[in-house]
């Protein structure tokens, strides 16, 4: 199968380097072009199922692309944003970003989730489209911190030695050419490759 990764347009907040997590922040000006870029992109592209995240600027990025396919558009809050707890709306060089994302330290921040649940919830997620899509071509409208479980799911962990340094551009689709005999990922590792983290 086919799977693409498209993470939403850009919003008010990204351009203020404001932690969103699960602030229900919409599209800005920007964030809507760059999603109508996207779905230039990819209006030859036989996309079978979109699934999104619940929050308006991932869904609304998935129905900008969706324009040109009319294909199903499943909400999946498995896919949503980490929640970001104390952090939420915090400017991005006011949160410690690198230990946040540090997934052998796992450390639980005041009301946010842990790196390992965001993972689990995402690998849980990845695990059943790929059981209920074999062959077919799936797109995820998605967050850039969520990203990264898709990221290390598809490629491993980073030989970059953080979690922080897998970044996903707005609107960008990224494309992973998935076997559908890849075997699934539940439970998620409990400590990086040696050549990772």
């Amino acid at each position: 199968m086919i799977i693409y990764l498209v993470r939403h347009g850009q919003t008010d907040w990204n351009a203020q380097e404001k932690v969103q997590g699960t602030t229900d922040i919409p599209l800005n000006a920007t964030g809507l072009a760059q999603a109508e870029k996207a779905r230039e992109l990819m209006k030859d592209i036989p996309i079978d199922i979109i699934y999104s995240s619940p929050l308006i600027r991932a869904y609304r990025t998935a129905e900008i692309i969706n324009e040109y396919h009319h294909v199903p558009i499943i909400t999946e809050p498995r896919i949503r944003e980490r929640n970001y707890g104390i952090y939420e709306a915090a400017k991005y060089d006011a949160y410690p970003g690198v230990e946040y994302w540090d997934y052998a330290l796992n450390k639980r921040f005041e009301g946010a989730e842990t790196v390992r649940e965001v993972f689990e919830r995402v690998y849980r997620c990845l695990d059943d489209i790929r059981r209920d899509h074999p062959g077919k071509t799936v797109m995820l409208a998605m967050h850039g911190g969520a990203a990264r479980a898709v990221h290390v799911y598809f490629g491993g962990f980073p030989k970059s030695g953080t979690l922080k340094g897998l970044v996903t551009p707005n609107a960008e689709p990224i494309r992973f050419d998935v076997p559908d005999d890849m075997p699934a990922y539940m439970p998620i590792p409990e400590l990086p490759e040696k050549e990772g983290i």
